[in-house]
């Protein structure tokens, strides 16, 4: 805990003398790491969060591209910290709309979004960035199950279906197991692309 403190404390005060220097993509970035150390609590996060803020709406008028980025760099560091919960979701809701504006601007080559209104451009990508990004839990406990299952059958597949010193399979066990190591291997991807 004590390392990962420190690693946040590090990264932010590098992006602190980034920032000093006007050197942005630097700072956007060592800010983005000291967030990536998220500890739930302590107030190196918030503290490199509102700096993100502050450089990306400073940046708005003047590097669009460099604001994008910093409101990119905000949402998904907080997203890269989830586990149970997901921190930051204050932070992620306000830089959604943020994130929505700068990429409907963004010049588009498809036809159809060149007939798109800036607000039309707007609501479909806000609508994406606020999509549930929660792993299905059933789903999740499946692929976990379906791991377990196929490297323990594997395993005891190799010492109880072949006979003792040689390479001849024994009918009835190598079926048993070689079935349970086929059945989970395919829940194991099924879980996967479920989840």
């Amino acid at each position: 805990m004590t390392k990962v403190y420190l690693s946040s404390l590090k990264e932010f005060k590098t992006a602190e003398a980034a920032y000093a220097q006007a050197d942005y993509l630097r700072a956007v970035t060592h800010y983005e790491r000291a967030i990536l150390w998220y500890l739930p609590f302590g107030g190196i996060v918030d503290r490199a969060a509102a700096q993100l803020w502050a450089i990306a709406e400073s940046l708005e008028t003047e590097d669009k591209p460099l604001a994008l980025e910093a409101y990119r760099s905000l949402r998904s560091a907080f997203y890269a910290t989830r586990s149970f919960y997901t921190p930051g979701q204050d932070w992620i809701h306000r830089a959604n709309p943020k994130i929505a504006s700068l990429m409907a601007e963004e010049t588009h080559y498809s036809e159809a979004d060149r007939n798109k209104s800036l607000a039309q451009k707007t609501e479909e990508a806000l609508a994406i960035l606020e999509r549930p990004m929660k792993p299905d839990p059933f789903w999740s406990i499946v692929l976990v199950i379906g791991f377990l299952g196929w490297v323990a059958g594997t395993l005891i597949f190799i010492w109880r279906a072949f006979r003792e010193g040689g390479t001849q399979i024994i009918a009835k066990r190598g079926f048993l197991w070689g079935s349970l190591v086929v059945l989970s291997y395919a829940l194991w991807i099924i879980g996967m692309m479920k989840a």
